[in-house]
């Protein structure tokens, strides 16, 4: 039997236009994304060069295996597509590993694992 994944949540006044949502599985929280861009996912350090768009430093990222510069979410065009981008500890699409560099398809309600990280991804309909 599979598990429903939630509806997308309300997102919150400064987040308006938002129409991806990263649910970050250990402590259910939310992070709102716009559509039509591109992402990069993974966790900032001090005197780092080049930062993550979204920095997941504070959901134990480093403890978790998630890299500096883990993968990119692209939501400029449906289907909305993430790659790895040659993580250390790879990433995870409903438990299968993504080869480096190649893009593959997300639907709402997927699970990304970044490292030990698990993100559910929530789509606007």
């Amino acid at each position: 039997m599979q598990i429903q994944p939630p509806s997308f949540p309300t997102p919150p006044a400064g987040h308006k236009d938002a129409a991806i949502a990263l649910l970050v599985l250990d402590t259910e929280e939310t992070i709102f994304l716009a559509s039509n861009e591109e992402f990069s996912l993974g966790r900032a350090t001090a005197g780092q060069p080049i930062v993550p768009d979204i920095d997941l430093s504070s959901f134990n990222a480093y403890e978790t295996g998630v890299s500096r510069l883990h993968a990119s979410l692209n939501t400029k065009k449906h289907p909305i597509t993430i790659q790895d981008l040659g993580s250390v500890n790879g990433t995870r699409v409903n438990g299968k590993k993504l080869m480096p560099h190649s893009k593959t398809t997300l639907s709402h309600g997927d699970i990304l694992t970044l490292g030990k990280l698990k993100v559910q991804i929530l789509i606007k309909d």
